[in-house]
């Protein structure tokens, strides 16, 4: 029986305008009635996650800034993990000579060394603006604590970033394409997938007791967890490769969690009887 459903925010739950729809709330109202507890996964900072959750009235566990953090439905934080402030000084000077928005993340905060038009038109999806950090190298060889950097620019360009640095730093780092246009770094091992481990643990959940929706290639760790992964229809074709079924939406996801439960609770019951 899937007792807790894991959730993406951006592609996923949230619209291009970085609200929850109306078929999404009901959706997500059945979820709380079936007594099926809710976690938010994403890249974003807990803040924000929180915010969301204000703005849909739900309560829920969160796995924050794609797995360094993890608080507990009521606030508790069970989980932070941050850059070797070496290695995060390593990656800054790699990454620093291309011509991408880089913005630097911590637990609360997403700072950045200088605005310009790009980094505008990045800050319009963001719920929180930049906070600007001019001396960031000096702030990073004093090792000022960080969980991940965000680049954002052309898809050529962020992969050519990803094989630079998987050829320098290979053994150290997580890095994926969180969005077509954004490239995520993150310490080796924090990813959705291992904090949610942490998180079941926590709750006595069995990997197969929880469902999983997303869209891109930072959900990819999540899905492999549990055989019961929701990928959007809108996902690239390898994120959807590995998930388990595709969907148009998250209530339509929500949809097959609940037949799946009634079923099994069907077949419970009918085992039950013989």
């Amino acid at each position: 029986m899937i007792k807790l459903i894991v959730s993406d925010l951006d592609g996923t739950l949230l619209d291009h305008h970085k609200k929850v729809t109306e078929r999404e709330l009901k959706a997500l109202q059945q979820v709380r009635d079936a007594g099926i507890l809710l976690c938010l996964a994403s890249g974003r900072m807990n803040s924000e996650m929180q915010r969301v959750l204000q703005d849909i009235n739900h309560q829920a566990h969160s796995v924050s800034q794609n797995g360094a953090f993890i608080h507990l439905m009521d606030g508790a934080l069970l989980q932070a993990k941050l850059f070797d402030p070496s290695i995060a000084h390593r990656v800054y000077q790699l990454i620093q000579s291309f011509d991408v928005v880089k913005f630097i993340c911590s637990g609360s905060a997403n700072y950045i060394e200088r605005l310009s038009p790009a980094s505008d038109e990045i800050q319009k999806r963001m719920f929180e603006p930049f906070i600007v950090k001019s001396e960031m190298e000096q702030s990073l060889k004093d090792a000022f604590p960080i969980c991940k950097f965000s680049l954002f620019g052309q898809e050529e360009d962020l992969l050519e970033i990803k094989s630079l640095l998987e050829k320098d730093l290979c053994d150290q780092l997580d890095i994926y394409m969180a969005d077509t246009d954004c490239l995520d770094i993150m310490p080796q091992q924090v990813s959705k997938g291992s904090s949610l481990l942490t998180l079941l643990a926590h709750l006595g959940l069995k990997p197969e007791e929880i469902a999983c929706f997303g869209d891109s290639f930072n959900d990819v760790s999540m899905f492999g967890i549990t055989p019961h992964s929701f990928a959007m229809h809108t996902a690239h074709s390898d994120v959807k490769k590995v998930a388990a079924n595709t969907v148009n939406s998250v209530s339509e996801a929500i949809a097959h969690v609940l037949a799946y439960n009634e079923k099994f609770t069907t077949e419970r019951k009918g085992s039950a009887a013989l």
